[in-house]
């Protein structure tokens, strides 16, 4: 059986491109096809780290006053009004802050994606 010849193999694989065929998403990984649209322009590093930290910080109290981690640890949270509220105000308060962006929310994901 003959070798197979590919109808580009004679050209050098390191040709540069015309600068009138560049692409304005070249050197980003991007497709042309979806240079409009980046789900984390105008984020930072820092900003997605402080928001880990501040959600963070929110759930130590949640479990420590929460009713399973106190029974499956065998210890008792302080008690004083308005204690019995912690889990349930400061848990959504992680959610909504922390947690909402990783909802499926529908027309959100990308339009080729697949469920499942």
């Amino acid at each position: 059986m003959g070798e197979y010849e590919y109808p580009h193999s004679r050209h050098p694989v390191n040709h540069q491109m015309d600068t009138g065929h560049r692409m304005a998403t070249e050197g980003t990984g991007s497709t042309p096809a979806h240079a409009d649209h980046d789900r984390h322009a105008g984020h930072s590093v820092a900003m997605f780290r402080d928001k880990f930290w501040l959600t963070f910080a929110l759930t130590i109290p949640v479990l420590v006053w929460s009713g399973d981690p106190q029974h499956w640890l065998g210890y008792a949270a302080p008690v004083f009004p308005g204690s019995a509220l912690i889990p349930p105000v400061l848990g959504t308060i992680v959610f909504l802050y922390g947690g909402w962006c990783s909802c499926a929310v529908p027309g959100r994901s990308s339009p080729t994606a697949s469920p499942g």
